[in-house]
């Protein structure tokens, strides 16, 4: 196995969509091969890979750095379901993490996952409770935010149900108390997230509404353990 950094669009980068991440996440989770590939031609995403003994990618981490709010946002990490329990993703994750750490120093890397008491689990995409367990191994902790995936194409529409996890968190980002994340970071994230999806249009609806509520309470927003899944708040379709 050998772990590779894309750099640029070509023949790995399509491989890696159609081959790795299409299998593993449902189509409204993932946005098309054109738009993975203008993405990393233009700097603002990163992805790497791991290959097998044919240079062929098994396992794919996808990242997306925002310079403004200084957030690195794990979009997708996928394995094979032939190379699940062998320590791919460990070793993936552990190298993209070290990866974005030293290029960006980012004051936050966060991972959006999908609620375990909204997913279901299958054989195809994964189980969600079990991803929770993956990630906690790295110390990852959930937002306490009723989160969701903007809408990537207006016809896949956005992805309710869902988590948002920091896995590394700079000491400038934590809240005025403990176990709390400041607030200012995460909104500036998430206003440049919902822009760059779903356009500049001005959202009242009610899910934004609770999302922002969330993020703008006082005190900053607190963490939850992974292992009590129950407690992450749910967002759901307005």
């Amino acid at each position: 196995m050998r772990m590779v950094d894309l750099d640029g669009p070509g023949p790995l980068l399509d491989a890696v969509h159609r081959d790795v991440l299409v299998p593993s996440f449902p189509p409204a989770e993932l946005g098309s091969a054109e738009e993975l590939t203008a993405d990393v031609a233009d700097g603002s995403t990163v992805v790497s890979a791991v290959l097998d003994a044919d240079k062929t990618p098994v396992a794919a981490a996808v990242g997306h750095w925002s310079a403004r709010a200084r957030v690195q946002l794990l979009n997708h990490l996928a394995v094979l379901p032939s190379q699940r329990g062998t320590g791919v993703g460990r070793q993936l994750l552990r190298h993209v993490l070290e990866e974005w750490r030293m290029a960006h120093r980012p004051c936050a890397i966060l991972a959006e996952v999908e609620h375990p008491g909204a997913h279901a689990g299958s054989e195809e995409h994964g189980d969600p409770t079990a991803r929770l367990r993956f990630y906690g191994r790295f110390g990852a902790v959930a937002l306490d935010l009723p989160y969701f995936q903007p809408a990537l194409t207006p016809e896949a529409g956005r992805m309710y149900g869902m988590a948002l996890l920091v896995l590394h968190l700079d000491p400038e980002l934590a809240g005025p108390e403990p176990g709390t994340v400041s607030s200012h970071p995460l909104r500036m994230f998430m206003l440049e997230y919902l822009a760059g999806t779903e356009g500049s249009r001005q959202d009242t609806d009610d899910a934004t509404k609770a999302l922002f509520a969330a993020i703008d309470r006082p005190g900053g927003v607190h963490t939850l353990p992974l292992e009590d899944p129950a407690r992450f708040p749910m967002s759901r379709p307005v």
